[in-house]
């Protein structure tokens, strides 16, 4: 009777009727988890569902609910203190990520299990810094006594900031349709990250990866090994190089970590495995600006750029993404306007962030906040036209007192030197050259300025007059940030916030800027060590050798990168994990299997 049954399953398998189990599981997981991310990210308000109450009963303590388990709320959470506030965390993401090591993850260097820590575990008396300890102890309170924050693992899917409640769903595989509640809050933080800005470029959602969540870099994993395996089976060599040419759109910290660590998967791991396949492979890497990681050093741009022309990677920079394909990448030069095609069967897309669809509705509701790029807040972090919100982390926006708009009119006049009463480009580019010292981000409107003047130009004139550039700086600087959306200002904001609700500071938060490292492949990395300009005050910040930025290169910089990012994982599991998981790529190279 087996026998019979055996033979026909394998009857009906190869006539397609009945689907190959292992492989459908195969296919269909990654995407998923993919899916489940976004979902739990982006899910909408149900109005048609009824919302229990699971507030915390009243305990004459205030209440805090947060939301998110990042950088900026895991910093907050084993910080702030629990004796003075019942506190509950809700996330549909039940784990912290050490988001940094994504680029490593997707390829094997290190595996996914080895930078994740579950946030209940991050909650307990043991899990708080020694510093924190120490505070706790003087206060009388231990391991015995400590009270730990409540999790509720669940979508906030609405804020009602005018009656201070929070609306969640459990968005889990096994939830029932409208397993829905409310909880009321005293205070609420917003830490709840940001999501990848596409910028509305045509086909960006629906052809490219992002690599955001943990899932993310599984599901390119699996898209990279599907492309050699399918490529081994194609005798074509042109079918195999579309197979096999992979774009990166965005040349920031993460877009050349990927790269750079996707071309060395392919040099040491793959080309041993797949030879014919890694002779067609192309790596691309499409830079929106003139320089690699913009955002640091020239001196480390540079040497970047270097590093990367030894490898497979083929940089184009001063390239602009029109529109991206199943197949290909629509591109546009900047300089000369010339349109062409890259083709390829994988693009990342990583070219900055934007709020998640949560906190775009928040904003929305409130006059006050003017910032489409996060939710604007004051020094202290509390969110302006709230009374009882706070933000910090990639979903924040800091207050900058030093809007160009505030002297549009002056600004204005001296860059009209013929007196014509309109500006020119030629006009506009000289004064955000001028003004750069005085403001950093008009070196961002100039290149808005050279990039889509005829769209800025609304009347088609050829140039702009005052309430056309007006207009043109109020759409530019809803869209900045006075802060990058890294890990070191997310963590920097939640430990402060906590220090403010404890009582333990007055002062308004001030970033203090560590510096910045990146791998850029071949066993190099980059740093620009800022810790001793940060310390000096603002007016000796400029001087020559003292207040300079230290600049590390080369494998010297990789060792630096090593320490510090094994230093700066949350749990003493995590650093033992991670120093196996390097250990065993150098030892047996990494694991090209898809399991």
């Amino acid at each position: 009777r087996r026998l019979a049954m055996s033979v026909c399953r394998s009857a009906l398998l190869l006539a397609g009727i009945l689907p190959a189990r292992g492989l459908l599981l195969q296919r269909q997981t990654p995407l998923a988890r993919a899916s489940r991310t976004t979902m739990a990210i982006e899910t909408p308000f149900a109005e048609e569902c009824t919302y229990v109450d699971r507030t915390l009963e009243s305990s004459g303590r205030e209440n805090i609910v947060v939301l998110g388990t990042g950088w900026a709320a895991v910093k907050f959470l084993q910080n702030i203190d629990t004796s003075s506030f019942d506190v509950t965390v809700v996330s549909p993401r039940n784990y912290f990520l050490f988001t940094p090591f994504l680029p490593s993850c997707v390829v094997g260097t290190v595996e996914g299990r080895s930078i994740v820590e579950p946030i209940r575990k991050l909650l307990r008396y043991e899990a708080r810094p020694l510093t924190r300890q120490l505070k706790d102890k003087i206060a009388g309170i231990d391991k015995d006594n400590f009270r730990e924050a409540r999790f509720l693992e669940s979508a906030c899917t609405k804020i009602d900031f005018e009656q201070s409640c929070i609306y969640c769903q459990d968005v889990s595989s096994v939830a029932r349709v409208c397993d829905t509640f409310r909880l009321e809050y005293d205070r609420l933080v917003i830490a709840v990250g940001a999501t990848s800005n596409t910028f509305n470029t045509p086909g960006v959602k629906e052809h490219a990866v992002f690599l955001k969540e943990l899932s993310d870099a599984n599901s390119i994993r699996d898209r990279l090994l599907d492309a050699f395996e399918s490529a081994a089976l194609q005798d074509d060599q042109a079918t195999k190089q579309q197979l096999c040419t992979f774009v990166v759109v965005g040349a920031g910290p993460t877009g050349v970590e990927f790269a750079a660590e996707l071309d060395d998967h392919i040099r040491e791991d793959l080309t041993p495995l797949y030879p014919k396949e890694v002779a067609a492979t192309r790596v691309i890497l499409i830079s929106s600006t003139d320089d690699l990681l913009s955002s640091y050093d020239k001196q480390i741009s540079d040497f970047t750029a270097e590093v990367l022309k030894q490898s497979r990677v083929e940089v184009r920079s001063g390239v602009r993404v029109t529109e991206v394909t199943a197949t290909s990448v629509v591109c546009k030069d900047k300089e000369t306007g010339e349109v062409f095609q890259v083709p390829s069967s994988l693009t990342l897309w990583s070219t900055g962030v934007k709020p998640v669809r949560l906190v775009e509705n928040l904003i929305g509701q409130i006059p006050e906040q003017t910032k489409r790029s996060g939710l604007l807040v004051d020094k202290g972090m509390k969110a302006y036209g709230t009374a009882n919100i706070y933000a910090a982390g990639d979903c924040a926006t800091l207050y900058s007192d030093q809007a160009m708009f505030d002297d549009v009119e002056g600004l204005f006049v001296q860059a009209d030197k013929d007196g014509g009463g309109t500006l020119d480009k030629i006009e506009l580019l000289d004064i955000f050259d001028q003004v750069s010292s005085q403001y950093p981000q008009a070196q961002v409107f100039k290149s808005r300025i050279d990039e889509d003047f005829s769209e800025i130009d609304a009347d088609g004139s050829g140039a702009l007059d005052i309430d056309e550039f007006k207009a043109l700086l109020l759409d530019v600087d809803a869209s900045l940030r006075n802060l990058p959306p890294t890990a070191q200002v997310a963590g920097q904001q939640g430990g402060f916030l906590a220090a403010q609700f404890n009582g333990e500071t007055k002062s308004d938060f001030k970033y203090f800027h560590k510096g910045s490292m990146a791998y850029i492949g071949r066993d190099k990395a980059a740093a620009q060590v800022s810790m001793l300009k940060s310390l000096l005050p603002g007016p000796l910040q400029g001087l020559p050798l003292l207040g300079d930025d230290i600049i590390i290169t080369g494998k010297l910089a990789e060792i630096v990168w090593k320490f510090l990012y094994l230093d700066m994982q949350i749990s003493n599991r995590n650093k033992l994990q991670v120093g196996f998981d390097w250990l065993k790529a150098d030892l047996f190279g990494r694991d090209t299997s898809r399991a």
